[in-house]
């Protein structure tokens, strides 16, 4: 079995091709039969992961979330197992399996392996990992702007945050969990299956991507100033008892809008409410560290 590593050369600004000579060096020290794929277009990851696994080779994603969520869409077996490097600005996914971002450290994990069964959130017939609307997708707009700028790392998410919060908004929402209705209005609402979005934000610290759950943190109510400090305190997850946010758990989530909504998936900005997102238990597998297995 060969591994065939898929790169986004556009990832991380095009840092993941900078990093990758780093990658190569640790398997060809280990004697790693390996091939390097590059991806050349929007959705070009889902097809060739599917061509991988139809050839028993071994897929592993290097890039970003929005790579990995790519990749997680395009193998057909919950077993096939998947290996991550991540070398993106967020690297949210990654973080959330304790896959260290550093690219030496990550690519020993694909020569000293332990595997874990994940849930996946599914929209559409299509996986993610965190879904928002609202304030998130405002932020994500912004990053798209900056990232084409100087910098080259999570802290375009930072700027992003701080710039969006200058035209932060209400939001009329109908939001069904479980069967149950409610009407809801918020400045966001995020529907996560693990802890960390925004390059390093802990919103939901208690998720647990195994459990067949999907988090929803729902922000409300919240002014400029008061919202700041509450992200502030969740890059260190020491928001949870914050009065303007609410934590609530379900199997299936619908939400609609008043007005249609920009729907952000896994950092990337695709349709509009309404949205139906249900849990997809166990549904990939993934490489990690052995200490999370």
């Amino acid at each position: 079995m060969q591994t065939k590593i898929v790169v986004n050369p556009v990832a991380g600004g095009g840092t993941s091709l900078k990093k990758l000579p780093k990658v190569e060096k640790i398997l060809d020290s280990e004697d790693v039969k390996y091939d390097i794929v590059r991806t050349r277009f929007p959705g070009h990851a889902t097809e060739l992961a599917g061509q991988i696994e139809a050839s028993g080779d071994r897929v592993v994603a290097m890039g970003g979330d929005g790579t990995v969520r790519e990749v997680l869409n395009g193998i057909l077996s919950p077993d096939t197992p998947i290996g991550i490097i991540p070398a993106g600005m967020g690297n949210d996914f990654a973080r959330s399996l304790g896959i260290s971002t550093d690219v030496s450290r990550a690519s020993q994990y694909l020569i000293n392996t332990a595997i874990k069964k994940v849930d996946l959130g599914v929209e559409r017939g299509k996986f993610f990992n965190v879904m928002g609307v609202g304030f998130p997708s405002h932020v994500v707009e912004r990053f798209n702007r900056y990232k084409r700028g100087p910098v080259r790392s999570s802290l375009i998410y930072f700027i992003g945050l701080l710039r969006s919060v200058t035209d932060l908004d209400n939001y009329e929402f109908q939001l069904e969990l479980d069967g149950n209705t409610r009407n809801q209005r918020a400045n966001a609402i995020f529907v996560t299956n693990s802890r960390f979005t925004a390059g390093g934000l802990e919103l939901v610290p208690q998720a647990e991507m195994d459990d067949g759950l999907l988090d929803v943190a729902i922000i409300s109510g919240a002014g400029r100033m008061e919202l700041l400090l509450a992200l502030r305190q969740a890059y260190r997850g020491e928001h949870v008892n914050h009065p303007k946010i609410e934590f609530l758990r379900a199997k299936k989530v619908r939400i609609e809008s008043r007005s249609r909504l920009i729907k952000m998936f896994d950092g990337e900005l695709e349709g509009t409410t309404p949205a139906e997102l249900e849990i997809a238990p166990r549904s990939r597998t993934i490489i990690v560290p052995a200490n999370e297995e």
